[in-house]
């Protein structure tokens, strides 16, 4: 009985998914929420060593790819275990294993060490970005960390640099008109899962003076898009409950935008068989034809003390599907 109750569960999760996203691709990449780094809006991609966060909470990046980030010359001296930075007058050495490292020959300390990692060397990306007048923001919602090039010991500005549009701030992601779309202007995937996942964050189940509620607060997103929100709620007895922006029904429809707070008739949360929620970023007008007004979208089901899962889907086969495995769904669903 409760395989067949998980077959169902299964399908009707894709036929609401499909609903509200289109056609998807079968395979999942279960991957835990991968660590971003985005310099200067672009983001870093790590086809070797991949950046971590060590056990002081700094982010730990592979030597050269910091380096060409920030455009400044980088050195390894094996005998003395030293990592050497250079641009203009400014000079960073780090020794690994070591706090005490050197800026123009001025001597610091920091709260963690450079290492070496599967014979590789890793540094902490706040030390070095900040010594070369870089500004560095950790976003843990969406496991991300912006590198800021900035005043005159940053990577000159090139003529070309100056077309890629215009970068905003977003509730702390920043999103860049020209390098963050795709060529029909929608959201870039990658972009579109940064978002997605600070709304899932904002997203929870809680009970409220005896009743069982859905609140949210959606995150600020650029104008010319809006956000797609999907919730049903299957109950045991059968039948469900589904909110959204474009229900027929009066009493079960949610903005898209702004907060809301949303109460579910039942008297205990035992009555629930499971959860399914989706969430997109999608283009506030369609450019006609077919093409999806949105590039992916974060699926999230989870049924109590049984099964859960949070899975990022991109609409085109170009880009896996990744599955969080370390979603927080404590804090979501508090029923």
């Amino acid at each position: 009985m409760k395989k067949l109750n998980m077959l169902k569960m299964v399908v009707v999760t894709l036929l609401f998914s499909m609903t509200l996203i289109g056609s998807m691709p079968v395979e999942t990449s279960a991957l835990s929420m991968p660590l971003r780094a985005v310099v200067n809006g672009d983001r870093l991609y790590f086809p070797d060593g991949q950046p971590f966060v060590d056990k002081q909470s700094r982010i730990q990046v592979p030597i050269r790819f910091i380096a060409e980030a920030l455009g400044v010359q980088v050195s390894w001296d094996g005998k003395t275990k030293k990592a050497l930075f250079h641009s203009g007058t400014t000079k960073v050495t780090l020794t690994i294993g070591k706090k005490e490292y050197e800026v123009s020959d001025k001597k610091l300390n920091m709260d963690t060490v450079a290492l070496l990692k599967d014979g590789r060397t890793y540094v902490p990306a706040r030390y070095v970005a900040e010594a070369f007048g870089a500004a560095v923001k950790w976003e843990q919602v969406i496991h991300t960390v912006y590198v800021t090039t900035q005043g005159s010991t940053s990577t000159p500005v090139k003529p070309e640099e100056k077309e890629k549009g215009t970068t905003t701030y977003f509730d702390g992601i920043p999103f860049n008109n020209v390098r963050d779309i795709d060529e029909y202007e929608r959201m870039s995937v990658d972009k579109s899962e940064e978002f997605v996942l600070k709304l899932a964050d904002q997203l929870t189940f809680v009970k409220e003076n005896g009743k069982y509620v859905i609140k949210c607060t959606y995150p600020k997103i650029p104008e010319a898009y809006e956000w797609s929100l999907g919730v049903r709620v299957h109950f045991k007895k059968g039948g469900y409950i589904s909110y959204s922006p474009i229900t027929n029904f009066k009493e079960n429809r949610i903005p898209n935008s702004g907060s809301f707070t949303k109460a579910v008739p039942i008297s205990n949360a035992s009555e629930v068989e499971y959860f399914n929620i989706i969430m997109s970023v999608s283009l506030k007008k369609s450019l006609g034809g077919t093409l999806p007004q949105e590039t992916g979208a974060f699926n999230i089901v989870a049924e109590p003390g049984v099964s859960k899962s949070a899975i990022y889907i991109p609409q085109s086969g170009e880009y896996p599907q990744v599955a969080y495995k370390d979603f927080d769904f404590n804090k979501m669903f508090q029923w």
